[in-house]
């Protein structure tokens, strides 16, 4: 409780002039420090969640105030953990608490389709395991819809509408070599057509 507590005491980020990128990235730093004990974040990130959820109980100024700091220091905290679940997450909610009409908008968009979505996914990972399998390559295959915050930043960024978007369905390929990476990627653009500009490689 110790390192929790140390979190705890550190509050300045809601006041005025310490809102600048490189002030939240100082405490970012700051709060990975602190900690001898890596169970203290875990512990002060999944409370961080919780206390999103009840956002709504709170009002508007606290809210915002809530939500922004997550975006700006916890929800990149969970990155670097390794914790992308709780990350998306706290986006998502912090989403909904800085821009809920938005947020009401995309959900209902998503939900309208999930069904479609969901047998797509399901079909798609199949037909492409059997596929690359074939080729002597064993792989993992997972999907899953975007989260709502990276589907917002994309039709914000390209200014484009929801139904323009090409990737609010991703599948995610794991294999155990960098050779086998690139060789699923052959087999994936012979199969199926490239979206041109849309192809990176990380």
């Amino acid at each position: 409780t110790q390192g929790v507590n140390q979190l705890n005491m550190i509050q300045d980020y809601g006041k005025p002039g310490l809102k600048t990128p490189e002030q939240a990235e100082k405490l970012r730093r700051l709060l990975m420090a602190i900690i001898t004990d890596v169970r203290a974040m875990v512990i002060k990130l999944c409370y961080r969640v919780e206390r999103l959820k009840l956002l709504k109980h709170s009002d508007y100024e606290m809210r915002r105030s809530i939500a922004q700091e997550t975006l700006d220091i916890y929800a990149p905290l969970a990155n670097r953990l390794g914790m992308g679940l709780i990350k998306w997450e706290m986006e998502d909610l912090a989403f909904r608490a800085l821009e809920p009409l938005a947020y009401k908008k995309i959900v209902t968009l998503l939900e309208e389709k999930r069904r479609d979505r969901e047998a797509f996914i399901r079909d798609f990972s199949s037909r492409l395991e059997t596929i690359v399998k074939a080729q002597g390559i064993q792989l993992r295959v997972n999907g899953r819809v975007k989260h709502i915050v990276s589907i917002w930043r994309k039709m914000q960024k390209k200014n484009l509408e929801f139904h323009e978007l090409f990737d609010v369905r991703a599948v995610r390929i794991l294999v155990d070599t960098v050779a086998d990476c690139y060789a699923v990627l052959g087999v994936v653009h012979t199969t199926w057509q490239h979206i041109p500009k849309e192809f990176d490689d990380y």
